[in-house]
């Protein structure tokens, strides 16, 4: 349950708060890299050891070949934004071609449970 509640609020706090630099961007496809993302990111078995709390604020860019690169992570956490950078950066998702040079930016929020 406790492991639930952890990936739960990366979902839910990436969905909620995602914003976009190119605002040609589409829900669908904000929806598409944020999935990807929560998936790297919601290792819960790492976010636990490393015991992960906090915010960051994020942008990644999609190449054309659907990697993703990380432009920029803020957090005062460096623990939230190490992990942020190695699971991210240089990852490769399968995108559509309205992604290819899309920046995304959103706020990310790891929560533990008690």
């Amino acid at each position: 349950m406790k492991n639930l509640f952890t990936i739960a609020a990366i979902l839910l706090s990436t969905s909620l708060f995602a914003g976009n630099e190119n605002k040609n961007l589409s829900d669908a496809e904000k929806a598409t890299v944020l999935t990807n993302i929560a998936g790297l990111i919601g290792d819960e078995t790492v976010l636990n050891e490393l015991g992960i709390n906090g915010q960051a604020d994020v942008t990644v860019v999609v190449d054309e070949n659907g990697v993703m690169h990380v432009e920029e992570v803020q957090s005062t956490d460096y623990l939230l934004e190490y992990h942020i950078r190695q699971s991210i950066d240089g990852a490769k998702m399968i995108v559509n071609e309205s992604l290819v040079g899309k920046t995304v930016s959103f706020i990310m929020n790891v929560v533990q449970s008690k």
